[in-house]
């Protein structure tokens, strides 16, 4: 019943509005073609924060053509055909203790000559799209939908979720994993740089709030690595910001910042337009150096709080670890690595641990410090484990 209440109104879609998901769920390959993915991420940007359950969207057949890119005069029959293939895909999320295959919706109904379609996510996605409180990532809807590839999509997922690290390193295998590119295509390294690693860097540029640069890591000639160096893209963020401004209407400035509708209005009925606007003024204007990850609660927060007048602006909630084991992060290490065989090149191990101290609550300079002492020990705990692991296969 619940759902079924849920489903009875129509889910307005806009490229402003907030998409967040797991950093497991990006981790994880996806078959999707880029029509599959932006409907998805589209899907992804209807679920606020504050929602406990999936609701069934009803979202015009027109808007999610002009969305996802389908121009043709025949539209109606080319979004039908993808939203039938995209009922049938299937995500693959594994973890140390169970590997869970579900598809992405758990329903997709097309009205016939009613010019509407219902789409609704599995219930199994709930971990991953559904009150997330931290490994999460999140960006706005239009940062993704001009990237004319999957492959770059999927890249600036990857590289978003490390956007306050700066950097972020693979392996080739690794990479092509995650972008879900076959082992036997992009075989040599030239092939997948100039085909996806330089367009994605172009496109990333030109469309959204990121751009990066990348540095090469060989073994003799060959190149066995990269890392990637992500950086703020200035030049975009300066024409958002000033799109932002320029809106004087307080409802659509909610909307920019990804607050639903139904809540804009609710603000807007509750508290006055000077309120609103000068709480949002306020965000827009310290936003570049404080990092908020869930910007659209934190501008609901502001507004119904009044931060400016407490001046209470203050960032996500950081936590802080005092103690860190060498037993805590080889356990991170086996389960990551525990079923591969290939060689992992010192660097990129030693990214990956940096990373996940980090995440875990250090502040860089102490993961670096960490490294430092513990780096050769972790290397060799990773050699042996991958020794097992070809002794196994045996």
């Amino acid at each position: 019943m619940k759902a079924e209440q849920l489903s009875l109104f129509e889910s307005k879609i806009s490229p402003e509005y907030l998409v967040t998901q797991s950093n497991s769920l990006i981790e994880a390959p996806q078959n999707l073609t880029l029509q599959e993915k932006r409907i998805i991420l589209t899907l992804a940007s209807l679920v606020q924060p504050e929602d406990d359950n999936f609701r069934v969207h009803r979202i015009k057949v027109k808007d999610l053509a002009d969305i996802i890119g389908i121009k043709e005069k025949n539209f109606y029959s080319k979004v039908e055909s993808v939203v039938e293939k995209l009922q049938n895909k299937t995500i693959t999320i594994e973890t140390e203790r169970s590997k869970l295959n579900m598809h992405w919706l758990s329903s997709s109904e097309y009205f016939k000559g009613q010019g509407y379609v219902e789409l609704e996510f599995s219930e199994k996605l709930r971990p991953f799209l559904l009150e997330l409180k931290q490994n999460y990532t999140p960006f706005k809807l239009r940062n993704v939908l001009q990237l004319r590839s999957e492959y770059y999509i999927r890249i600036y997922e990857l590289l978003k979720q490390y956007e306050k690290l700066k950097k972020r390193a693979f392996s080739i295998s690794e990479l092509k994993f995650h972008l879900n590119i076959p082992p036997d295509k992009y075989e040599k390294y030239a092939h997948l740089k100039s085909r996806i690693i330089l367009k994605a860097q172009s496109e990333l540029t030109e469309n959204t709030d990121l751009t990066f640069d990348f540095e090469e890591r060989k073994e003799g000639r060959k190149v066995v690595g990269i890392i990637f160096y992500i950086k703020k893209n200035q030049k975009l963020l300066k024409e958002v910001i000033g799109n932002e401004k320029l809106d004087s209407n307080s409802s659509n400035l909610l909307i920019r910042f990804g607050v639903r509708p139904d809540k804009a209005r609710e603000i807007v009925k509750e508290y006055s337009e000077e309120q609103i606007n000068q709480n949002i003024n306020y965000i827009l204007e310290t936003k570049n150096h404080l990092e908020i990850d869930n910007i659209s609660g934190y501008v609901i927060a502001a507004i119904e709080n009044n931060y400016v007048e407490k001046g209470k602006l203050k960032s996500t909630d950081f936590k802080s670890v005092d103690r860190f084991s060498v037993g805590q992060v080889q356990q991170w290490l086996k389960g990551i690595y525990r079923h591969s065989r290939e060689s992992v090149p010192s660097f990129l191990v030693e990214e990956k641990v940096i990373d996940y101290i980090v995440k875990e609550g250090f502040q860089i300079e102490e993961a670096l410090e960490f490294w430092n002492e513990h780096g050769t020990n972790l290397n060799q705990y990773l050699r042996d484990l991958i020794k097992e692991n070809r002794l196994k296969k045996k």
